[in-house]
């Protein structure tokens, strides 16, 4: 499988474009990794996310509020010949992003509501308006992008069948 590196900003921000959902990692309490799948948003140089007002991810976050988000996109299963395992590959392209949660303030429901609508982007060409009630009760994460690198695997594998 032929793996290669994506540096093209334009490409990489392609990849997480075409994805409908990230896969959001954290540490545990015990050091273990911990990742839950979210619905996201991206302006470029944040990640959106939201979630309940509480839960356990929330309470590893207030310890360490460190992340790693992976995104992969056009998965294509290739093979030179079918009854040779080793020579099954898979095609897609995968983006890598390290940052820090913030947490949007409770009361600063303007900033709440646009990122929001950041994240219903990925999903809908609405706008969307929010009830006071709704924004209140929901959990609005900003990750500031620290480190960003995209691969694609399996490039140029060409099917011999």
């Amino acid at each position: 499988m032929r793996t290669s590196f994506v540096n093209n900003r334009d490409e990489i921000d392609q990849i997480i474009a075409s994805c409908d959902v990230c896969f959001v990692g954290m540490v545990d309490i015990d050091g273990m990794p911990y990742v839950i799948p979210m619905n996201f948003g991206y302006d470029g140089e944040n990640i959106i996310l939201h979630s309940g007002p509480e839960g356990k991810y929330l309470d590893l976050l207030g310890k360490d509020n460190r992340v790693c988000i992976t995104f992969c996109s056009q998965r294509e299963l290739r093979c030179q010949h079918p009854d040779v395992a080793c020579s099954y590959s898979m095609e897609s392209k995968s983006v890598v992003c390290k940052g820090m949660v913030f947490f949007i303030d409770d009361n600063d429901l303007v900033t709440k509501e646009r990122y929001m609508n950041i994240i219903m982007k990925n999903y809908s060409e609405r706008e969307f308006k929010y009830s006071e009630p709704a924004l209140r009760n929901v959990k609005v994460w900003k990750v500031r992008i620290d480190s960003i690198t995209g691969k694609a695997f399996g490039q140029n594998f060409k099917s011999t069948f």
